[in-house]
């Protein structure tokens, strides 16, 4: 889909939502062109990939359910975003026998309202009647939805998973995935930010690890954030981070590198732009990783993965009684509660 303006021409109408009223120039010289782009560009980083891939798979089964009653997607009716919504909290899933949450429905419904903006469509989600169907669909209780969470990897399973890992025969492959669990789980952090750290993100003190965090979920305007992990820490990811650079020495670049197939070298290592390149680790490759080594230590995988490191941080610094703003200091959290999301029991 091509949503880019001719700088050069003026937009007709239809480009522009019915309620802006801009200035427009009958018409904009040829040497503004290239600023025009280069500022167009960053619009790729509007949001991050994982989320405009989870948009492109929401909006495409919206958009076949339109095709399916010969409807329009794009733009679309606020009456058919209503029966798709009625349609949709109706299904029922065939991995848990339960109906959709209404999280997944609300992230269908942001789907198709970004499509909209990109077009410079009205956005149908923003209609008073779809708004009243999610307000009372959010507050039916008769629903069959499932309330469940990923179970928090604390201290019991993360020694678990130490004692598979420790069975690798590999060096490499054994001293970068302890980096990684441990890494994850001392600092809180989400598959995202352990994909995007670089060497230089990373300082060993005296008696802590430093972690530069440049951008996360929570800082997406590149505000300084660091984490401070202590090395006295019970299962702190000091040493285990310190070996793995010390092994590979590595001194730029990202952090997490891919390893050949024998386990013997890492492998070529490029970085073409912010998000692409190769011979280093992606979000999902680690979301993978956590759940090989879980199904190896005789945790269910359904019940834990990548963002159970992030909650058991979160309920094993509140066991060890630490109060809630040394919690968010090492999540990154901003308000005190969203931590309860995070924060539950082990079962």
């Amino acid at each position: 889909m091509n949503n880019k303006i001719n700088p050069i021409t003026k937009p007709n109408n239809t480009e522009l939502q019915p309620d802006q009223s801009f200035y427009q120039e009958q018409q904009l010289p040829l040497s503004i062109l290239n600023d025009f782009e280069r500022a167009a560009e960053e619009t790729r980083y509007e949001i991050s990939d994982n989320t405009r891939r989870v948009y492109r798979g929401s909006f495409s089964i919206f958009s076949r359910y339109c095709d399916n009653h010969h409807l329009s997607a794009l733009p679309a009716d606020p009456r058919t975003v209503i029966a798709f919504l009625g349609h949709q909290k109706e299904i029922y899933q065939a991995r848990n026998g339960q109906q959709l949450s209404t999280q997944t429905i609300n992230t269908r419904l942001a789907a198709i309202r970004f499509y909209h903006i990109q077009a410079q469509y009205p956005s149908p989600t923003e209609h008073p009647l779809v708004v009243r169907v999610m307000r009372g669909l959010m507050r039916n209780q008769y629903r069959s939805v499932s309330d469940y969470d990923q179970q928090p990897i604390m201290y019991d399973e993360l020694e678990m998973l130490i004692q598979e890992i420790d069975k690798r025969s590999q060096p490499l492959s054994r001293i970068r995935d302890k980096a990684i669990i441990q890494l994850g789980f001392q600092g809180g952090f989400r598959r995202s930010e352990l994909a995007n750290m670089k060497v230089s993100h990373v300082s060993f003190l005296r008696d802590k690890l430093k972690i530069r965090l440049p951008y996360s979920k929570s800082n997406q305007q590149g505000q300084r954030e660091w984490k401070v992990l202590p090395k006295a820490e019970w299962l702190s990811a000091y040493q285990a981070v310190k070996e793995w650079l010390e092994l590979t020495k590595l001194t730029d670049g990202h952090l997490f590198r891919s390893i050949s197939r024998d386990g013997k070298t890492i492998r070529d290592y490029q970085q073409t732009s912010a998000q692409t390149g190769r011979g280093f680790l992606r979000g999902d490759d680690i979301y993978q990783l956590i759940k090989r080594y879980c199904q190896k230590a005789g945790l269910d995988p359904q019940y834990y993965g990548a963002h159970s490191l992030r909650s058991g941080c979160v309920t094993q610094l509140h066991e060890n009684e630490k109060d809630h703003l040394y919690i968010m200091a090492r999540t990154g959290h901003t308000d005190p509660r969203s931590l309860n999301h995070y924060l539950k029991p082990n079962d």
